[in-house]
C-alpha cells in the first residue's frame, strides 16, 4: 500500500507523494462563451489538482467523482502520453461538505489507487485539501501442491573380477551384487562397459571381458531401477602371450638404460649391470639407469652441532650408533636361507638414549660445539657423521626458505624432514639440511616429539614446566608403556609428514600446511591427519631464522597436546593451532603434491594424492573380502595383514579442508594374493612433470603385496605414468624394481606355483641395510638428467629383531633418459 497526495491548482504530476485540491469559486461581471452573463453573480468554484505518482507505477487515466449537497462531477483525464496528470474541475457550487473520490490502475502492473477528501468551496476564493491515495499492488507469488513417490537407489555390494590379471586372447569373468531394499534384485537391469578389450553379455550380471591387447583397461557397472543407478568401477592387467616375452627372466628386455659399474653385490647373489631385464613392464616415456660412477649410500647425519636452534637446546637426537656401544649387543643378521631372520641379544632400548652415571638419569647431550657446525666433516674438530638410524618415511624438497651456507657447499640446499623412531624410547619430527643432495646431512631441529610433557632443556625442548627427563628408570627399561599428555604412547608418535604450498603471490612463505599422522592406536593409526598452518604457528619452519638462539623459540618444536590444542610452542605464549583435516577418507599419509602453475592465483585448488588405509577392512565390515582374496600368512615371517589401501585423488583450496576426488587406477589391486602383483601402496612418492606441462605425470612410488604381509608397502620401489592424473601404468613394476628388497624364491599364494621375486634384476643393487624392508622414495633433481633418489629400509623385517639394523635412510643418484625442466620434480609445491 502507498499514500499519495493530491496538490491543488489544477495540475497533477505523476512522481509526488504528496497533492492537494484546490477548489476555487468566482464570479464575473462580464459574460461570455460559457460563463454566466454579464452583471449575473456566479456560485460555482474550480478544483485543481496536482498527482505526482511513486516510482514504477504508470499511470494513463485518473478517475475522479466530486459530490455533495445534492451536487455530483464525475470525469477522467487522459494522461497516456503525459509525464503529469494535468486538469482544471469547474463548475464546482460554492458550499460546504463536498467530498472528492479519485481512482486510478496501472494496467501493466495491475496497481490500483483510490483516495477521498472532503472540502468546502468558497466563492471567489481558493480552498486547499489534501487527498490520501492508497494503492494495492497484486500478489505476485502463489503455491503449488506437491506429490511425491520415494524411491531408495540400488547399490553395488561388490564386482568380482577372476582373475584381476590374465593373458592376451583369454577371458576373465565379472560378476556384479547388487541390493535394491525397496523393488528387490529383479527390478534391476546391468549394464557393463570398458575402456579396452571386448565384453560379452554385456546386459548381464555375470558377462566375460576377453584381453585383446597388452596393458589395462578398467571396466564400469552400472546397475539402475529405472530411476536412479549405481556404478563400481575395476581395472584388469592384460600381459603379453608366453611366446611374445622375449629372453630373460619371463619378460622382454628393456633398452632404458646404461650399465651400472656402481657395483655392490645385493645380498640375494646377484650384481646388477644396469640394464635390466623387464617382467612385462608397459613402455614409459621416462626410463631410468644408474651412471657407472653411481653408489647406493645408507646416508649419515652430524652428530652435534644444530643448525639454528643453538647449542642450548637441540644437538642431533639419539642415533642407533650411540646404542651400538651397548656391551649386552650380540645381534647378527641370517639371510642365506631365511631372509627375514636375525639372532643374537637385544640391546638395551635406553642405553645411549640417556645417561645412569648420576643418581637420576638423563637424557645424552650430544651438543659439541657452536650454533653452525663450522669444520667441514672428516677434518679435525668437526662433528662426528652418524649413520642416519633410526630414521625413516622422507619427505624432501627443495625450498628458498632456508638460506644457503649453514652447511657446506654454498649452494641452496635441500630440506629433508624425516620420522624419528627409536623404538620404546621417543619419537616426533625431525628436520635437516643437505648441501649434497641428499648424501649428509645436518641437524636443524626436532619438532612434535612424542613426549612434550617430559623436559630436558638441552637436547629436548619439552615443557619447562614438566619435572620429567623422559628417561626410563634403568637402562634396561623403556618408555613402551607410558603415556604422554596428547595420549599416544611409545612407538605410536607422530609421522609421515607431508608439506602443501598453497598457490598465490606471496606464499612461499605464507601459504605452507605441513600434515602429520598421528600414530596413536586411540586415533586408529589413519584418522584424521592433523594439519598445522605454518603461517604465524610458527614463521621460521624448518629454518627461517638462523640467527635465534634462544631455547624453546625455534618453530614448533614440542606441542603440549595434538589431540586437544590446547597448548603452545615450548618457551613462547602463542599457541601453536593444530586443526584435522576434513575429506580425506581414512588417511595414511598425503602421497605426493601436483604443482600448480607459478602463476596460479590464491584460492585456486591444488591436487593431491593420499594413500586411504582401511585397518582390517579386508576381513571386517563392508569392505571384507572372499577368503580366496585375502593374504594368508607371509611365508618366513608367518605374518598376515587384513588392510586395504587404496590410492586417491583429492583437491584444496585452504590446505585444511579436502575434497575427496575417488580412486585413482592401476598402481595397486586390493584384492590380489599374487605374490608378482601389487596389493598395497605406502603414502610417500614423487611425482614428475616428465613435459614440464601436466601433460604426463611420472610418479616413483612403493609398493607390496602379501609376500610380506605389511600393508606398509615395503617391498620395492617402482615408477608409474599418468596423462590424466586418474589412470596409470606401471612400468616399474615389483618384477622390474627400481630397487627392491631381497630376492625370494617360495610357492605362490596365487595358485601354488614356485615364484622368485623379483624375476628381473632391480636397478639398484640390493644392500644390506635394505635387504629386507624398502619404501618411501622421494626426489629431487640434481640437474636436468639426474635425480637424487632418498628412500628408507631396514635390514631386519620388525625392530625388535635387531635394533642396529633398521629405518636407516638411503640415497642413490638416477639418470633419466630425458631432460627434465627445472625444478622438476617438485615436492610441496614451491615456486
Amino acid at each position: 500500500m502507498r499514500n499519495l497526495y493530491l496538490r491543488g491548482y489544477g495540475v497533477v504530476v505523476a512522481s509526488a507523494l504528496l497533492g492537494t485540491i484546490v477548489a476555487t469559486g468566482c464570479s464575473s461581471a462580464n459574460g461570455g462563451a460559457g460563463q454566466p452573463g454579464a452583471g449575473a453573480t456566479d456560485s460555482t468554484g474550480t478544483v485543481g489538482l496536482d498527482l505526482q505518482v511513486g516510482q514504477g507505477i504508470s499511470l494513463s487515466t485518473v478517475n475522479y467523482t466530486i459530490s455533495g449537497n445534492g451536487f455530483q462531477k464525475t470525469g477522467s483525464l487522459d494522461v497516456a502520453n503525459s509525464t503529469k496528470i494535468v486538469g482544471v474541475i469547474g463548475g464546482v457550487p460554492a458550499g460546504n461538505g463536498f467530498t472528492i473520490t479519485l481512482t486510478a490502475t496501472d494496467p501493466v502492473s495491475g496497481v490500483t489507487c483510490t483516495g477521498s477528501a472532503t472540502f468546502s468551496v468558497t466563492a471567489h476564493a481558493t480552498t486547499s485539501v489534501q487527498v490520501h491515495l492508497e494503492c494495492t499492488v497484486p500478489p505476485k507469488t502463489g503455491s503449488v501442491a506437491v506429490n511425491g513417490t520415494v524411491n531408495v537407489c540400488p547399490t553395488v555390494d561388490s564386482l568380482t573380477v577372476n582373475p584381476a590379471e590374465a593373458i592376451v586372447g583369454t577371458t576373465v569373468a565379472l560378476s556384479v551384487s547388487a541390493t535394491d531394499v525397496d523393488h528387490g534384485p529383479s527390478a534391476l537391469t546391468t549394464s557393463w562397459s570398458s575402456t579396452g578389450g571386448a565384453l560379452t553379455n554385456p546386459s548381464s550380471a555375470t558377462p566375460t571381458f576377453t584381453c585383446t591387447s597388452v596393458g589395462t583397461a578398467t571396466v564400469q557397472v552400472l546397475v539402475t531401477d529405472g530411476d536412479c543407478s549405481d556404478t563400481a568401477t575395476a581395472t584388469i592387467t592384460c600381459s603379453p602371450a608366453p611366446s611374445d616375452a622375449g629372453t630373460g627372466a619371463g619378460g622382454t628386455t628393456s633398452t632404458g638404460g646404461t650399465t651400472s659399474t656402481g657395483g655392490t653385490t645385493s645380498t640375494g647373489g646377484t650384481t646388477s649391470t644396469g640394464g635390466t631385464t623387464s617382467t612385462g613392464g608397459a613402455p614409459a616415456a621416462l626410463s631410468f639407469s644408474l651412471d657407472p660412477a653411481a653408489t647406493v649410500d645408507a646416508v649419515t647425519i652430524n652428530q652435534g652441532t644444530a643448525i639454528g636452534e643453538g647449542s642450548l637446546n637441540g644437538a642431533t637426537p639419539f642415533t642407533l650408533t650411540n646404542l651400538a656401544a651397548d656391551p649386552n649387543n650380540k645381534q647378527t643378521i641370517q639371510s642365506a636361507t631365511n631372509p627375514f631372520l636375525s639372532t643374537g641379544t637385544v640391546p638395551d632400548s635406553a642405553f645411549g638414549f640417556c645417561d645412569y652415571s648420576g643418581a637420576t638419569p638423563m637424557r645424552v647431550n650430544h651438543v659439541t660445539g657452536a650454533k653452525f657446525e663450522t669444520t667441514a666433516p672428516g677434518t679435525a674438530g668437526a662433528d662426528p657423521m652418524v649413520s642416519m638410524a633410526p630414521f625413516y618415511f622422507p619427505l624432501v624438497y627443495n625450498t628458498v626458505n632456508t638460506t644457503t651456507g649453514n652447511a657446506f657447499g654454498g649452494k641452496a640446499p635441500i630440506i629433508g624432514l624425516f620420522d624419528w623412531r627409536p623404538k620404546d624410547i621417543d619419537e616426533g619430527l625431525v628436520a635437516a639440511e643437505s648441501d649434497d643432495n641428499g648424501k649428509t646431512w645436518f641437524f636443524m631441529q626436532t619438532v612434535l616429539e612424542l613426549f612434550p610433557d617430559l623436559t630436558n632443556p638441552i637436547s629436548g625442548g619439552f615443557l619447562a614446566t614438566a619435572t620429567a627427563t623422559g628417561c626410563p628408570t634403568t637402562v634396561t627399561g623403556s618408555n613402551a608403556n607410558a603415556t604422554s599428555a596428547n595420549g599416544s604412547t611409545a612407538d605410536d608418535g607422530w609421522g609421515h609428514a607431508a608439506i602443501i604450498q598453497l598457490p598465490g603471490v606471496g606464499n612461499i612463505k605464507t601459504g605452507q600446511f605441513l600434515y602429520m599422522l598421528d600414530r596413536n592406536p586411540a586415533n586408529v593409526d589413519v584418522a584424521p591427519l592433523y594439519v598445522i598452518n605454518l603461517t604465524g604457528s610458527s614463521n621460521k619452519f624448518p629454518i627461517w631464522n638462523t640467527n635465534n638462539t634462544s631455547p624453546g623459540n625455534n618453530d614448533i618444536k614440542s606441542i603440549g597436546s595434538a589431540l586437544t590444542n590446547s597448548a603452545g610452542t615450548a618457551g613462547t605464549p602463542n599457541a601453536v593451532i593444530v586443526q584435522q583435516t576434513s575429506g580425506l577418507l581414512d588417511p595414511d599419509g598425503i602421497m605426493a603434491v601436483f604443482p600448480t602453475s607459478p602463476t596460479a592465483a590464491a584460492g585456486s585448488p591444488v591436487t593431491v594424492l593420499y594413500v586411504q588405509k582401511i585397518l582390517n577392512g579386508d576381513s571386517t565390515g563392508s569392505t571384507a573380502l572372499p577368503v580366496a582374496e585375502r593374504c594368508a600368512k607371509a611365508p618366513f615371517s608367518g605374518k598376515t595383514n587384513d588392510d586395504i589401501s587404496n590410492v586417491r585423488l583429492a583437491t584444496t583450496t585452504d590446505g585444511v579442508h579436502f575434497v575427496d576426488l575417488g580412486i585413482v587406477n592401476g598402481l595397486n589391486d586390493p584384492t590380489t594374493v599374487d605374490y608378482t602383483k601389487t596389493r598395497w601402496v605406502s603414502p610417500r612418492g614423487t611425482l614428475i612433470d616428465v613435459n614440464g606441462d601436466g601433460s604426463l605425470w611420472g610418479l616413483l612410488f612403493s609398493g607390496g603385496n602379501c609376500l610380506d604381509g605389511d600393508s606398509d608397502a615395503f617391498h620395492f620401489i617402482g615408477y608409474a605414468e599418468s596423462t590424466d592424473k586418474v589412470n596409470w601404468t606401471v612400468s616399474r613394476d615389483i618384477n622390474n624394481p627400481i630397487a627392491s628388497i631381497n630376492t625370494i624364491t617360495t610357492k605362490n599364494q596365487a595358485g601354488g606355483a614356485t615364484v622368485t621375486i623379483p624375476s628381473g634384476t632391480p636397478l639398484v643393487p640390493t644392500q644390506p641395510w635394505f635387504a629386507q624392508r624398502l619404501y618411501a622414495p622421494t626426489a629431487t633433481q640434481i640437474d636436468a638428467t639426474h635425480l637424487s633418489m632418498t628412500f628408507a629400509g631396514y635390514g631386519v623385517q620388525t625392530p625388535n629383531n635387531n635394533l642396529l639394523n633398521y629405518r636407516q635412510i638411503g640415497n642413490v643418484a638416477l639418470t633419466v633418459s630425458k631432460a627434465l625442466p627445472s625444478g622438476v620434480p617438485n615436492n610441496v609445491n614451491t615456486h
